[in-house]
This record gives structure tokens, C-alpha cells and sequence, in this order.
């Protein structure tokens, strides 16, 4: 049994890093540091969900092309994966710039929820919810048996305000980074259920961790690297797991900081 689902876009994403800062004007010197590469947090997550040993699943969509095959063989299981006929998968190009900010052009595939994957996610104990089509979080958010988890991302087309309050009413766990911590509390409209985790990662200044009163933080060990996709949704989905396991919030997070240090790490340019 599929213990945790996690929903969201499915993408294949093209990484480049730029000289300087591309503005959207002139010709800048690039390279490719992923090209192409299966992404997307629900892909991230449940990976790091397995390989906690979690039994995991990502809930999304693809169309029926090679991006979709691609992402289908990267995938921990293809249980939750619809493929859909007649449109492409979807195709994210990220331009890092040389100062670590980056763009993103995103061009959507196809999605809608089957009656297979409803199932999937009502039977399974966990539903992490990450960026995809509102309509369709919606209706996941309309299930009552799974335990809810939220990565949240400053996102008004995946994200819109009504949603922002369901989810930061509901979720048992949030996890955000800093600069959408101030965007999350704003669409609060009830009072944070008793018992809520928070994880907010702060990149090189390390996590900080909210659980029933007490606050604290984590540092990390600092590193170099052009291409970060992925890392937040990796120390999402090792968290989690380690929650799931009965561990603390503290051992939670630093299983999260281990996981994602160890993607970036693997990567050329990390230093």
C-alpha cells in the first residue's frame, strides 16, 4: 500500500546557468547544467519518501511523448502517473543567474484528475499537496482520510487565497521558505490548529522550526552550487518521512538537511 501521495505538476525541466543576469534582453553566455531532467516537487518529494523507506507515489500527469516516458522511468512508482493522450508534457526551462537568483519559463502539459489517482489518494495515510492545478487540489482537499501536508510555494495560479487558508487550516505539517512565510501567514483565516509543524528554510541561514510553542532553528553547512532545483522538495519529502517514523521535529529536520545536502552535493559545481 502507497503510504504517502504526492501531488503535483510533473515537469522536464531545462537548467542553464547564465553569465551575470539575464534580463530578458541582449545575448548572455550559458550552460547547461541539466538538460533535459524529470522534476517537480511531486517527484522530488516521494523520492526522498522512498528512499527513507517510505512507501511513496507522485500524483501527476504527463502526456504521451518521450518527456513522458522520460519522467515515467525517473519515477519512485508509476502507480499515481496518468498519462494523457493528444497534448506534450510539460517543459520547464530554469536560467539560473551567476548571483544564484533565477527565472523560470514554464510551458504547461495536460492534467486532470482520474478516477485511479482520487482512489490512490483516498486510500493512502499521507497526501502532500505541492504546486499543480487548483481545481484539482481542490478536490483533493475534499478527501477526509489522509493526513495533510502541505509544500507550499508563493504560486496565486496554483495557490489562490481560498486554498492558502484550506491548506494552512488543515495541513498537520507546512513546509515554506522564507521568503513565502510572510505570504502564508497573510492567507490565514483561522487560527493554526494545535499541533502544526512548520519548516521554514532559509537557504544558507539554515531552518527554522515551529511545533506546538516551542521555536527554534538549524544551522547548515553553507554550499556553492548553480543549480538548487529540487533541493527544498527533497528536504520536504526526507522530513516527512522521518515524522512519519515517530522522529521529532528536530530529527526531522536535520534528516531533511541531509537529504537535500546530499542532492546538491551530487551535482556538478557543488563546492
Amino acid at each position: 500500500m502507497v503510504r504517502a501521495v504526492v501531488a503535483g505538476f510533473a515537469t522536464i525541466d531545462y537548467v542553464v546557468q547564465v553569465e551575470g543576469v539575464f534580463t530578458g534582453r541582449g545575448t548572455r553566455l550559458m550552460r547547461e547544467a541539466a538538460w533535459p531532467r524529470a522534476g517537480g516537487a511531486a517527484l522530488y518529494a516521494s523520492a526522498a519518501l522512498a528512499k527513507a523507506g517510505v512507501a511513496a507515489a507522485p500524483l501527476t500527469w504527463v502526456g504521451d511523448d518521450a518527456d513522458g516516458t522520460a519522467y515515467r522511468e525517473a519515477c519512485v512508482s508509476q502507480e499515481g502517473v496518468a498519462v494523457m493522450g493528444g497534448a506534450p508534457s510539460t517543459r520547464c526551462l530554469l536560467i539560473y543567474n551567476a548571483d544564484g537568483t533565477y527565472g523560470c519559463l514554464l510551458r504547461p502539459g495536460p492534467a486532470a484528475l482520474t478516477d485511479a489517482q482520487l482512489r490512490l489518494a483516498a486510500e493512502a495515510e499521507w497526501l502532500v499537496i505541492a504546486a499543480g492545478p487548483p481545481d484539482i487540489t481542490a478536490r483533493l482537499l475534499d478527501l477526509e482520510s489522509p493526513r495533510l501536508v502541505w509544500i507550499a510555494k508563493d504560486d496565486p495560479a496554483c495557490f489562490p487565497l481560498d486554498l492558502v487558508a484550506r491548506l494552512t487550516a488543515r495541513a498537520e505539517v507546512i513546509f515554506c521558505n522564507a521568503g513565502e512565510r510572510a505570504w502564508l501567514e497573510g492567507g490565514r483565516t483561522a487560527p493554526k490548529p494545535v499541533g502544526q509543524i512548520l519548516f521554514e528554510t532559509r537557504g544558507a541561514g539554515g531552518v527554522h522550526i515551529e511545533t506546538a510553542g516551542e521555536v527554534f532553528g538549524l544551522s547548515v553547512t553553507p554550499l556553492s552550487v548553480d543549480d538548487a532545483t529540487g533541493a527544498g522538495d527533497t528536504f520536504a519529502g526526507a522530513a516527512l518521512a522521518a515524522l512519519i517514523a515517530g522522529d521529532p521535529p528536530r530529527v526531522a529536520a536535520e534528516a531533511g538537511i541531509a537529504a537535500a545536502g546530499a542532492l546538491l552535493a551530487a551535482r556538478p559545481s557543488c563546492t
